[in-house]
C-alpha cells in the first residue's frame, strides 16, 4: 500500500505545466540523433522494397531470358511506393501509439507525451506523423514522392493535381529544414508537429 501511494506520489501530474513536469525536455542533439538513426531504418525499407519490387521482375522475366510483362513494371512500382511509404507511416504510427517513441527515439532514450504529460493518443499521434513530420517527408522518401506524382497526373491529367502533387515532394526539402530550425530556436523544442499535436518531446531519465 505505502509503494502504490509512493508511486502515485511521484508521478508527473496531469495538470503541470511543460517547465514543471518530472521529465526535462529532450535537447536539440537527442531529437536531432533520434532522427539520423530512424533515416538509417527508413533508408533500409526503402532498399527492402526495391529488392521484393525488382524480385518479382525478375521472377516474371523468367529469371530475366524473357520479357516481363508491362502489369510487372506496374507492380514494381505499388512495391516500392507501398512498401517504403505505406510500411513505413504503419511501422511509426504502431510505435508512437505502443510507447511514444520511433524506433530512433528509443535508442536515444527520449519518448513523445502530451502536453498534460499524459501518454500519446492515437489522433495526436496521427495528428503528429501527418502533419509535415520530417520522417514522412523525408529527403530519402522525395523520389518515391515524385513519381506518385507523375502517376497521379498521369492518370488525371491536371495541372491542379501537378502542383498539389509536386508541393508534396518539394515538402520532402522543407519539412526537415523546418523542423530543425523550429528545434533549435524554440525554448522547448518543439517543431512544428509537436505544436499541431500539441505534444512534448521529453528526456526518460536526465540527460
Amino acid at each position: 500500500m505505502v509503494s502504490a501511494s509512493k508511486q502515485v506520489a511521484e508521478a508527473p501530474p496531469a495538470s503541470v505545466s511543460p517547465k514543471e513536469r518530472a521529465w526535462p525536455v529532450a535537447r536539440a542533439n537527442a531529437r536531432i540523433s533520434a532522427y539520423l538513426v530512424d533515416s538509417v531504418i527508413l533508408l533500409a525499407f526503402i532498399l527492402a522494397s526495391f529488392v521484393i519490387a525488382g524480385a518479382q521482375i525478375l521472377l516474371r522475366s523468367d529469371l530475366g531470358r524473357g520479357e516481363p510483362p508491362d502489369s510487372a513494371y506496374y507492380a514494381f512500382i505499388a512495391i516500392l511506393l507501398g512498401g517504403s511509404l505505406l510500411t513505413w507511416t504503419a511501422f511509426n504510427l504502431a510505435l508512437m501509439r505502443w510507447r511514444g517513441q520511433t524506433a530512433g527515439m528509443y535508442v536515444v532514450g527520449i519518448r513523445t507525451v502530451s502536453e498534460d504529460a499524459t501518454a500519446l493518443t492515437t489522433g495526436r499521434a496521427l495528428i503528429r506523423w501527418f502533419a509535415l513530420h520530417p520522417l514522412l517527408f523525408h529527403p530519402f522518401l522525395l523520389p518515391l514522392w515524385a513519381v506518385f506524382s507523375l502517376l497521379v497526373v498521369s492518370f488525371t491529367l491536371s495541372q491542379v493535381v501537378l502542383v498539389v502533387t509536386l508541393a508534396l515532394a518539394l515538402l520532402c526539402l522543407v519539412s526537415p529544414a523546418a523542423s530543425l530550425l523550429t528545434v533549435l530556436l524554440d525554448s522547448e523544442r518543439r517543431a512544428p508537429h509537436d505544436r499541431l499535436a500539441r505534444t512534448m518531446v521529453v528526456h526518460l531519465e536526465q540527460p
